[in-house]
C-alpha cells in the first residue's frame, strides 16, 4: 500500500503512543472532510502540539494522515485493506478510526479528486483508427501494426501513433483505471 520508511515509522510509533483515540478521529475527520484541500490550519497543529508535547512530532502526524489518504484515494483502497494494513503498524484502534473515516469520505474525496485537475485543457473529441499496412511483395512476412488515437484538445488535433506493444501497455492501463474506478461503487 504504501513504503514504510524509518521517518514513517516514528510519526506511526508517535501516532499509537502518543496521540489519543479522540483526537486521532478528529484529526482523521478533519483531513478527510476536506482532503485534498488542507483542513488543518498551522494554528491547530501548533494548539495540538502543546497538548502532546513534540511540534515537529505532531506536524509530522498532520502530514502522515494526508498522506495515508493521499495513497488510499489515488489506490481506491477499500476500508478493510486499509484497517488490516494500518493495524500493524498503528494499533488496532488507531486503524479503526482511519479507515471509518476513509470510509465516510472515500466518495467525497474521490470525486473532488476528480473535479479538480492540474490541467486546465480538457479533451474535445477522441477518435481511432488501426490498420495493419503489408510492404512490398520481397518483405510480405514483415507486417507493421499500428494504432492511431486522435485527440482534440482545445480545437487543436494531435495524433498518437501506437505500435502493438504500446497498445497493449496503454489497453492494460485504460483497464486497471477502469477497475478501480469500478472497485469505488
Amino acid at each position: 500500500m504504501i513504503e514504510i520508511t524509518s521517518s514513517i515509522k516514528e510519526t506511526f510509533s508517535y501516532i499509537k503512543e502518543t496521540i489519543p483515540e479522540e483526537v486521532f478521529l478528529k484529526l482523521c475527520t478533519k483531513v478527510g472532510s476536506s482532503y485534498p484541500a488542507e483542513g488543518i490550519t498551522p494554528e491547530e497543529i501548533s494548539r495540538l502540539s502543546t497538548s502532546l508535547g513534540d511540534e515537529e512530532l505532531c506536524k509530522r502526524a498532520v502530514d502522515t494522515i494526508y498522506y495515508l489518504f493521499s495513497k488510499v484515494s489515488y489506490a481506491t483502497t477499500k476500508p478493510s485493506a486499509v484497517k488490516s494494513f494500518l493495524a500493524l503498524y498503528i494499533g488496532e484502534a488507531h486503524a479503526n478510526i482511519f479507515s471509518e473515516s476513509w470510509g465516510a469520505h472515500a466518495l467525497d474525496i474521490v470525486a473532488r479528486l476528480k473535479s479538480s485537475s492540474s490541467i486546465n485543457t480538457k479533451v474535445c473529441k477522441l477518435a481511432w483508427d488501426s490498420s495493419v499496412s503489408i510492404s512490398r511483395d520481397d518483405c510480405a512476412k514483415l507486417r507493421n501494426t499500428e494504432a492511431v488515437l486522435q485527440v482534440e484538445v482545445d480545437g487543436k488535433t494531435k495524433n498518437v501513433l501506437f505500435d502493438f506493444e504500446s497498445l497493449t501497455e496503454f489497453y492494460s492501463e485504460l483497464e486497471r483505471i477502469q477497475l478501480a474506478i469500478d472497485n469505488l461503487a
